[in-house]
């Protein structure tokens, strides 16, 4: 029987199927890179926004064609310092304003030198909390040492992660649709390592999207206050002290070479015996 060249049904399908393979791998190359120009696309119109003139709000808002402006995603961190008569007292008002204002603190350390006393914490409070957590602080402190209060926008990352997550788990979607698809074994561990891959790069882009929420929902606060023990002296002070400090490291010296007398007894003999050795082989020369 004659034959014609006719590709067996077999071959068939596997062409087909790297096709496929194929097709998907470069359909999530491409929605990744429609995300990022969306993204731009966004982010572009969100600073063409903030430059319109507030007077012109009305009839900008009028407009049917003016793009959606997303909602902002930002972060918020403080630093205050401030010092206090009672550190105790201060310290318990700040952590029972945190669990008031449903937050927790994530470090909590005090110092202390010869002159203060010092405690900093290191605080995450509800956003929604942020200024009144803040206010609360100077309205029982008083007057604060300093204060700095930083806002990060990350409306555009936060955007782009989003749209990242949604274009990787439609390829997980359409992976899982051509794995119910296959019937060689060949093909299906083919597929599987696809997914895997893919669902590894899922579980990365949805942490770093969780680290973006909790940014968001929770402000980082630092707080750092003080009680002054003792006032520093002048100079003639310091010149006292420095007096009193050499006496005692004098005084240290002389009890540390005592409690090494051994050592010192023993090497004082065998520098006698060495002299002594070499003053006798002196004395036939000098005859």
């Amino acid at each position: 029987m004659l034959n014609f060249g006719i590709p067996k049904p077999t071959n068939m399908k596997t062409i087909s199927f790297n096709k496929a393979l194929a097709l998907l791998a470069l359909t999530g190359a491409l929605s990744f890179v429609g995300c990022n120009r969306a993204e731009e696309a966004a982010s572009e119109s969100m600073s063409k926004s903030t430059v319109v003139d507030m007077a012109a709000a009305p009839a900008d808002a009028a407009s049917p064609s003016q793009p959606i402006q997303p909602e902002r995603k930002l972060t918020k961190e403080a630093f205050l310092k401030w010092g206090t008569s009672d550190i105790d007292k201060t310290h318990q008002h700040i952590t029972a304003l945190v669990k008031k204002n449903q937050g927790y603190i994530s470090d909590d350390h005090q110092t202390r030198d010869e002159y203060q006393i010092s405690s900093n914490m290191e605080i995450r409070i509800p956003a929604v909390q942020f200024d009144s957590f803040i206010s609360a602080i100077e309205n029982e402190e008083g007057r604060l040492d300093e204060k700095n209060i930083k806002v990060l926008d990350v409306t555009e990352e936060f955007i782009d992660v989003t749209a990242r997550l949604k274009t990787k788990k439609e390829l997980e979607q359409h992976y899982l649709e051509l794995l119910k698809q296959t019937r060689n074994i060949e093909e299906v561990m083919q597929v599987e390592q696809q997914l895997s891959l893919v669902r590894g790069e899922i579980e990365s882009v949805e942490g770093r999207l969780r680290y973006l929420n909790s940014r968001i929902d929770l402000s980082v606060l630092t707080v750092e206050f003080y009680e002054t023990t003792s006032a520093p002296v002048g100079f003639f002070g310091e010149l006292g002290k420095s007096f009193v400090e050499g006496w005692k490291n004098f005084l240290y010296f002389i009890l540390g070479a005592l409690s090494i007398w051994p050592i010192l007894l023993l090497l004082g003999g065998v520098i006698f015996w060495w002299r002594r050795r070499k003053a006798k082989k002196v004395l036939p020369s000098g005859k």
